[in-house]
């Protein structure tokens, strides 16, 4: 289990380190500074869906402590992906792959925070 405040540290770590040198000059800006927008507004994402009925049956959150139940969501998820990469596409800057080796960095990112 991880809070939020982890989730949103190893996040952002992940993306300043292993996303944004895909990218250079104003692109690496543009998608760390979005980044750190995104972890600072994790909460109120969270919590805009944790009580939505498909959200909910997942029981990977516990709104009444607030944690996440990390390695529920990549046990359920990257063991499927095999040696695939799955192409995230950020409009207007461009594709990334992200696959077993990046998911593990980021779990780790969100435990070590």
């Amino acid at each position: 289990m991880a809070t939020m405040e982890q989730v949103q540290r190893g996040f952002a770590r992940f993306v300043d380190t292993e996303v944004s040198c895909a990218f250079e000059g104003w692109q690496r800006a543009l998608v760390s500074g979005c980044a750190g927008l995104v972890a600072s507004n994790l909460p109120k994402i969270v919590k805009t869906y944790a009580y939505h009925p498909m959200v909910a049956m997942l029981g990977v959150y516990d709104p009444e402590t607030g944690l996440i139940d990390i390695d529920t969501v990549y046990n359920a998820f990257v063991p499927k992906l095999g040696e695939e990469k799955i192409p995230i596409t950020i409009p207007k800057l461009g594709t990334i792959r992200l696959g077993r080796q990046e998911f593990d960095c980021l779990k780790r990112y969100i435990m070590e925070a």
